[in-house]
């Protein structure tokens, strides 16, 4: 059995889930198992107060970004020049929170001999974390031989976790 239960799938994008399944159906063997966890889709304004939480610890966690690139790369970032954005994308169900430039700026990665220029409000995309529908991502397993079996979910159904079997891909399944 491969478990992945946690929220990391959501940071991939589309094509790097389909490489990711590939890859664990091609590390089982027939009837072997796959337990997978996913963050579901949620209304909007609760997925915006998660990310925008008002104690600013989201926030705060971004920034610290630009202090482990300043560390790794010798740069010249100052986290109080950026501030955090996320909102919800309904088109591709994804979270994105992006850091946004206060004002004009250069800033310089030694190591990396790159200096880069920020303007006003320009932003840096940090990261993204879709939510899925639980009925796709059985589709979308099934077609790559990863059957699911059994599916749970919270009293709410936030959050998904799917027991896959290893089979011979499920026909007429979306790919």
């Amino acid at each position: 059995m491969i478990c992945f239960i946690g929220s990391t799938l959501g940071n991939l994008t589309p094509a790097e889930c389909d490489r990711f399944f590939t890859q664990i159906a091609n590390a089982l063997q027939l009837g072997e198992y796959f337990l997978l966890g996913i963050d579901l889709q949620k209304p909007k304004h609760l997925l915006e107060a998660a990310y925008n939480d008002s104690s600013g610890v989201t926030a705060q966690f971004k920034r610290n970004m630009l202090d482990h690139l300043n560390w790794r790369f010798e740069g010249n970032f100052d986290p109080n020049q950026w501030q955090h954005q996320a909102f919800y994308n309904e088109s591709p169900s994804q979270m994105e929170i992006y850091l946004q430039s206060k004002k004009a700026q250069t800033v310089r990665l030694h190591a990396l001999d790159l200096t880069v220029e920020f303007e006003t409000d320009e932003t840096i995309l940090t990261e993204i974390s879709r939510k899925f529908d639980l009925n796709v991502m059985q589709r979308e397993l099934g077609a790559r031989g990863l059957v699911p079996v059994q599916a749970w979910t919270d009293p709410n159904s936030w959050f998904g976790l799917l027991l896959c079997q290893r089979q011979l891909p499920t026909p007429n399944a979306i790919a």
